[in-house]
């Protein structure tokens, strides 16, 4: 189950608040088609008024939804006012890690305490990062994912810093966790560097 998933069963979307005033501080785009429940035979034809009173589940899935592009459909519901199809577009961070399937935001979020540690534990902070401007953590993130089912406490040939910093995992999923961290600091370290280059211009 994704983030956002939960999120839709949340008892905010029961209450009389406009969905876009749940959804649009979170980062998203809202896009809403509602539909009239056929109540009476004469609504949408007969068929679709025994659909709908058979399994009003069933006749809600079985609607018809353009999702314009970039959008993505997250659920249909009924309210007291209508029958609810919701898609979303992520427009930041936030937005996109919500749409992540379950496993995914697992992951993300592994790496994002392994960033964290490195920060707050190995003191790499974002000025400590920004000397490394040769590449370097990438070329250690590498390493880390390139080696992470090795079994060697020897530090590869292109480890790009003293071999008192290879510190291999037993486990390998803890050593991508060490390369993923490092993916990501080395791609803030090039985001704060192109932003000063623009500042700059």
């Amino acid at each position: 189950m994704r983030l956002i998933d939960l999120l839709t069963q949340h008892p905010l979307l029961d209450i009389e608040l406009p969905i876009r005033d749940i959804f649009g501080p979170l980062g998203f785009e809202v896009h809403i088609e509602c539909h009239e429940p056929p109540i009476a035979p004469e609504d949408l034809g007969h068929e679709a008024f025994e659909t709908y009173a058979r399994s009003p589940d069933a006749y809600i899935a079985s609607l018809s939804f353009e999702v314009p592009d970039g959008f993505v459909e997250v659920c249909r519901f009924e309210n007291e006012d209508a029958i609810v199809l919701l898609a979303l577009k992520p427009l930041t961070a936030l937005a996109e890690l919500l749409l992540a399937q379950e496993e995914t935001g697992e992951a993300l979020a592994a790496l994002a305490r392994e960033r964290r540690r490195q920060v707050e534990v190995e003191g790499w902070t974002t000025e400590h990062d920004d000397q490394h401007g040769d590449g370097s953590m990438a070329d250690a993130a590498g390493c880390y994912a390139l080696y992470a089912h090795e079994e060697s406490d020897r530090s590869p040939v292109w480890w790009p810093w003293d071999d008192t910093w290879w510190k291999p995992s037993a486990c390998a999923t803890r050593d991508l966790e060490k390369a993923g961290a490092l993916t990501l600091a080395e791609i803030e370290r090039l985001a704060r560097a192109e932003q000063r280059e623009d500042g700059a211009a």
